[in-house]
């Protein structure tokens, strides 16, 4: 096998690097409006999934048809947790400028900290189920809650690389547009030890 075939190691990842830089702007495309956000990051692990690791189809195409078939739950999902995130900034806004002000109340903004960490975690749940499973509203939404909790060491490891992400693009800004797909394809390898366990 020669380096420059179309199915030689060279050609394959420069195609593979595409499709991750491609699904990177995508999702930062549709992350946009804050409320999309999960409905992105639904396609995105959707089209990790489905068509980036298995070099499966055109990975724009995998996209859009993601977010047309899973847009009314992902974006109703998004939506909530968007508001319930944004209420908590807010809260920790007001906290922080009263323990500027000497109220020690203000530590606990801390705590509302810790609130938003566990919902974005709980979000990763949701969309990856939503992703994955053909399922109602309410039972996502439960089953998302159980797994987190059931499996404790997974969402431990999804909170690492989500931490993990966020440093290396505070670091590199430039690493938006592949960071998220890369972080998406490793907890596509964790979630899917788990959802084989429930039948995936």
């Amino acid at each position: 096998m020669k380096l420059f075939d179309f199915d030689g190691p060279l050609v394959t990842f420069l195609r593979k690097l595409w499709g991750i830089v491609a699904v990177g702007l995508l999702f930062l495309l549709f992350c946009v409006p804050v409320v999309t956000a999960g409905l992105s990051f639904t396609a995105m692990y959707t089209v990790v999934e489905k068509n980036l690791k298995n070099n499966r189809g055109y990975v724009a195409s995998g996209f859009l048809n993601a977010v047309k078939k899973n847009w009314r739950q992902a974006l109703a999902a998004g939506t909530v947790l968007a508001v319930v995130l944004l209420v908590f900034e807010a809260d920790v806004r007001i906290l922080q400028a009263f323990l500027e002000n000497g109220h020690m109340i203000g530590n606990m903004y801390v705590l509302i900290r810790v609130f938003q960490i566990l919902l974005i975690l709980y979000g990763i749940w949701v969309f990856a189920q939503i992703a994955v499973y053909e399922n109602t509203m309410r039972q996502i939404l439960k089953n998302s809650l159980i797994l987190m909790l059931r499996h404790l060491q997974v969402s431990l490891a999804l909170l690492a690389l989500i931490v993990f992400t966020a440093v290396v693009i505070w670091i590199l800004p430039i690493s938006v547009v592949f960071m998220p797909v890369v972080s998406t394809w490793l907890m596509t390898a964790l979630l899917a030890k788990v959802f084989e366990q429930y039948g995936q």
